[in-house]
């Protein structure tokens, strides 16, 4: 098999997991966390969700994308 199939189904694998667990945070923080202000003077659930879980993911599919991904051709 061709190395450049095998590394797009490595990044396509990463990808989905990123995006699950992407869901899974914020459906946790945005459901699960109290109604307690946050440090930004507004609910810890909406900062949380809202805020800190993209800002962090925003950070790892930066790293994801800088160490994982390669670049390749496509012809």
């Amino acid at each position: 098999m061709d190395t450049r199939y095998k590394q797009a189904n490595k990044e396509a694998i990463i990808s989905l997991l990123l995006t699950i667990i992407y869901f899974i945070a914020w459906v946790i923080s945005g459901y699960y966390v109290s109604d307690k202000i946050g440090f930004l003077g507004l609910p810890l659930w909406f900062e949380l969700s809202c805020i800190m879980v993209p800002v962090g993911f925003i950070l790892l599919c930066w790293a994801i994308v800088k160490f994982q991904f390669k670049n390749i051709s496509l012809e």
